[in-house]
């Protein structure tokens, strides 16, 4: 074994060849800038690469006397504490078919012999920058989960729930709004409720949680006044009904107090509890006729105090009825619209910018009213979510895209292949593999050319569940695209581990990168990060020549936007075809 030192040096390479004099020639061109060991054969490079402090980086020839370069790769990649070093082959065998063995076993690069030494180190250079990124993003991927589990832990200590504080029920809390509503005084309606009061029991005991209710139950009562009421509705739901009060300023103060109050704890035997709540206000209005009408709308005020965040409080207004109306129409308009068949999908080009060619499409779905023309999906698709239809919807735009290919395929002999968006209800629907095996079957469509787009969102919730069913599609020769990455969790821990093919950069990224330095740095840094992880890339939002030169100099291979086609119906794909597959100049004359 032959070792090379210099001071100061921090990151570590290793040299692995059994001619000590190449050895030396790979220390003169190296030894200035990096920490160097060495070794003359294969059995001597694996026990270096695991001893610690380990290499940053490996120079592996393949010709050696006892294992080859091949086998000490294979064997480093397979063991947990030297998969993630780098190795770049230097050797003289300069075959194609050479390369490419040692790339697919998982070397990040090939130099041949004889070596230029200005190519070896950029090379070398550039692959010790990607591991020191991929090593900081793992830092400060590791920072904030243990934040978030921290976080998480504190919530689950100070968020307390249970029951039963004797107060007035829901029948004498419509009586008392009954005998006030006929009045021209001013009064207001407050709806309390505390997040996941259920713990309480859980954790500490229904004797404790009755308790603390009790205690919860006098605190506000001493913030009332001798002519208001205070009525529990439900574990942790309380009532308050403010009387004759001078305007509306008092009864926000009054809302705002009681938020306050409860950023103490209180003391219930030996225990101290932390509380969270939300307040739901609805002022008295000549236009109620009923008290229902009152416990309807306190109720809507709640459910927008609570999507505000913790220790908030929102005041009802008739706008929200409005749009709760218009959110019901929509369901109905949707419902509709499946039976009339008022769907339709367009196609927007997806283009390899390495091959300067269209590589695709990504089947969108678009929705024509009859009455109301065409209306955005980022309108109608959380209601097909949050109404349970986007599976019925989602099926039809699957069929409706896999048949396109095909016919796509019959009039242009290169591959072309379609991507199709699965929302996070559907990939975790039950019959979502069967139904797509349907489809297959039905259209004739060869899988290959299927490429699934998937947010985070679908992924993290259940992440075992999510790679089981990755490799399913995997197993059907199904391309698996990571939708919109980096707007999400976008976590390291399970990134490494999903068989995903492509990682796609959302549009909000290119957009803003011309003129936000950090935005353009992470356009590049997640390029990088996916060539790392053998992924490829796929950018949306390419919009102008500067987006396109960008992502070519970052080495994106792909990209879709504005610049090469807005999204086309059916119609017009293949003339859009016949007029662009021939060169990237093409695109900016349509």
């Amino acid at each position: 074994m032959v070792s090379f030192n210099q001071k100061n040096n921090t990151q570590k390479i290793l040299i692995v060849d059994d001619q000590p004099e190449n050895i030396h020639i790979l220390m003169e061109i190296l030894g200035k800038f990096y920490k160097i060991i060495a070794a003359t054969n294969g059995q001597k490079a694996i026990e270096l690469a695991q001893k610690h402090p380990q290499p940053d980086l490996i120079l592996l020839d393949v010709m050696m006397p006892d294992i080859d370069g091949y086998e000490v790769c294979q064997q480093l990649k397979k063991n947990f504490r030297t998969k993630d070093i780098p190795i770049i082959f230097v050797t003289a065998l300069g075959e194609i078919d050479d390369e490419m063995k040692g790339l697919e076993i998982g070397a990040v690069d090939y130099l041949i012999k004889p070596i230029n030494p200005y190519i070896v180190q950029a090379r070398v250079k550039n692959h010790l920058t990607i591991r020191t990124l991929y090593r900081k993003l793992q830092r400060a991927n590791s920072i904030l989960e243990e934040k978030v589990k921290e976080r998480t832990a504190q919530l689950e200590k100070m968020i307390m729930v249970d029951s039963l504080t004797g107060l007035p029920s829901k029948v004498a809390l419509v009586e008392e709004i009954k005998s006030i509503m006929g009045t021209n005084s001013l009064f207001a309606l407050i709806q309390l409720d505390f997040s996941r009061f259920s713990l309480i029991n859980s954790s500490l005991g229904h004797e404790i949680g009755d308790r603390f209710l009790q205690t919860i139950a006098l605190h506000i009562q001493k913030c009332l006044r001798e002519k208001d009421f205070i009525a529990r509705m439900g574990a942790d739901n309380f009532y308050l009904l403010l009387r004759e009060r001078e305007n509306k300023e008092e009864i926000i103060k009054f809302a705002e107090s009681i938020l306050n109050s409860f950023r103490n704890s209180f003391k219930v035997n030996e225990y101290e509890i932390f509380v969270n709540c939300n307040l739901g206000i609805v002022f008295s209005d000549k236009n109620y006729k009923q008290e229902l009408e009152l416990l309807r709308d306190v109720d809507t005020a709640l459910h927008k105090a609570k999507q505000k965040g913790q220790n908030k409080y929102y005041i009802f207004d008739n706008s929200i009825r409005e749009i709760a109306q218009k959110r019901l129409q929509l369901e109905l308009d949707l419902r509709k619209a499946i039976k009339e068949e008022q769907f339709t999908v367009f196609y927007q080009p997806i283009i390899d910018l390495l091959k300067e060619k269209t590589y695709g499409f990504e089947a969108l779905i678009r929705w024509q009213h009859p009455t109301k023309g065409m209306i955005s999906p980022f309108e109608f698709i959380p209601c097909l979510e949050e109404s349970g239809l986007i599976t019925t919807v989602g099926l039809w735009v699957f069929e409706k895209a896999c048949q396109q290919q095909v016919i796509w395929q019959e009039n242009f002999s290169h591959p072309l292949y379609i991507s199709i968006n699965l929302s996070p209800y559907q990939f975790s629907h039950h019959s979502l593999l069967r139904d797509i095996d349907d489809i297959i079957e039905k259209t004739g469509i060869n899988p290959e050319c299927i490429k699934i787009e998937i947010t985070e969102s679908a992924l993290i919730e259940n992440i075992e569940k999510a790679i089981h069913i990755l490799n399913d599609f995997k197993a059907r020769k199904i391309q698996i695209s990571l939708d919109d990455f980096g707007t999400g969790y976008s976590s390291l821990s399970y990134l490494h581990t999903i068989p995903v093919d492509y990682l796609k950069i959302d549009r909000s990224f290119i957009r803003n990168s011309n003129n936000n330095q950090k935005n353009a740095d992470l356009v590049e840094i997640i390029i990088l990060l996916a060539h790392k992880l053998k992924m490829k890339v796929i950018a949306e939002g390419c919009e102008t020549k500067e987006d396109l030169e960008k992502l070519k100099n970052l080495n994106c291979e792909y990209s879709q936007g504005y610049f090469f086609s807005k999204p086309i119906p059916a119609q017009e794909t293949i003339p859009f075809l016949t007029k662009t597959y021939r060169t990237l100049e093409s695109y900016n004359s349509i």
